[in-house]
């Protein structure tokens, strides 16, 4: 006999559906019952004391007695509800007739209690008129309101689950572009080395030759040989330099193998007369392990982009002598901080516009990016990147020491 092993989306489907109808349920009958109690409560004691007087041998009537009819002609009620599930009905016309069928029900096994319980030992026609229309009342107002909580709770269930559908595709749509944005830097940084940087390779030999065959026959002026050994060092420089920093402002050095390779390659091209700290902290160095890494390229990506703009600021505006960068993770976010003791400024009258397009940026995953200063105080930039997924790290398993660069 073949066994077809069910599919765990339809299964899931079906277990959240069972347990959206147990929920509507619970939720019309409990407001059904709420309500009902009340007015049974409510109508006793009225009566209690209303009628007490006016009708002849009702002091022999204990209230518990009405109490006890009322109540299980609100239990007869709920087991009608429960049983026809009028929960699931969309209809109005089968609702309204699920709502008049338990209050028919609570009707006849209230007026049937009372009979039973001695309220009335032989009622007459007007008094069995009167408690079936309250009867009546109240089965239908009570099971109404029931019905509408059960409906209100679907309607905002609905609600919840349309917007959680909705970030969640939002979610998704943002992490597929930052996943294309590196794809993409990645691939123009392999092009600029594979074929810009070839090219310019092939010219410059090209020149070469040509400035040696001209040395060899004498028959160029003096001034040119000069001029195009000048003609193939401005080419080897483009090569060498510009390509290499074209290439890096795209995808920066050392970024496959983590956040911290590469924040130390950036540091290494600042000024020598600038003293740097790099820090780590264990939490950092443990999802940011190459051998094991947490973080995805987006994440590395932005967080090497803080520290790019942050020190791009500080060596344009602010001449700083020091500079500190520290990594961290704290409550599942990436925490970029960059200090440096330079002029300062005042936030409030000057603006960045690489630092507000990284703001931006930053708030588009859920982060936060904080700029501090004063003038003649430094400046410090602190970013809060939130880490899409961190897998725990198997128990007993020892972080790193943090270092210093």
């Amino acid at each position: 006999m073949e066994v077809h092993a069910e599919d765990p989306v339809e299964a899931r489907a079906r277990a959240l559906a069972a347990r959206d109808d147990v929920g509507d349920r619970r939720a019309m009958l409990g407001a059904t019952a709420l309500l009902a109690s009340v007015y049974a409560v409510g109508a006793v004691l009225q009566s209690a004391y209303v009628y007490a007087t006016l009708v002849p041998g009702w002091q022999g009537v204990p209230v518990t007695a009405r109490l006890a009819a009322n109540f299980l002609a609100i239990g007869a009620l709920l087991v009608a509800l429960g049983v026809l599930r009028v929960q699931r009905w969309r209809s109005r016309w089968a609702i309204a007739g699920g709502i008049v069928a338990g209050a028919v029900v609570l009707s006849a096994v209230r007026l049937a209690c009372q009979v039973a319980f001695g309220v009335y030992t032989d009622p007459d026609r007007s008094t069995v008129e009167a408690e079936v229309v309250a009867g009546l009342v109240i089965g239908s107002v009570s099971s109404g309101a029931g019905v509408w909580a059960a409906a209100a709770r679907r309607a905002l269930r609905s609600q919840a689950r349309a917007a959680e559908r909705e970030n969640r595709l939002v979610h998704d749509a943002l992490r597929a572009l930052e996943h294309e944005e590196v794809r993409l830097r990645r691939a123009v940084a392999e092009g600029l080395h594979a074929s810009l940087q070839q090219r310019l390779v092939l010219l410059t030999g090209r020149i070469d030759r040509l400035a040696d065959r001209l040395e060899a026959t004498g028959t160029v002026a003096p001034g040119d040989v000069p001029e195009l050994r000048e003609v193939r060092a401005e080419v080897e420089t483009v090569r060498a330099q510009d390509v290499r920093e074209m290439s890096r402002l795209l995808f920066p050095d050392q970024l496959e193998i983590g956040v911290v390779p590469a924040v130390r390659a950036i540091v290494r091209r600042l000024p020598p007369i600038i003293a740097v700290r790099v820090a780590a902290s264990p939490e950092l160095r443990a999802v940011d392990d190459p051998a094991d890494p947490r973080l995805t390229m987006a994440e590395r990506l932005l967080a090497v982009r803080v520290v790019e703009e942050a020190l791009t600021n500080a060596l344009k505006h602010a001449t700083p002598t020091s500079v500190e960068v520290d990594l961290d993770m704290q409550g599942g976010a990436l925490v970029v901080r960059v200090r440096d003791d330079g002029d300062g400024f005042d936030p409030a009258t000057v603006t960045s516009s690489g630092l507000t397009r990284l703001r931006e940026r930053v708030h588009l995953v859920g982060g936060t990016l904080a700029v501090r200063s004063a003038t003649g105080a430094g400046t410090g930039v602190e970013a809060r990147l939130p880490v899409e997924a961190l897998r725990a790290r198997p128990r007993g398993s020892q972080a790193p020491p943090r270092h210093d660069a």
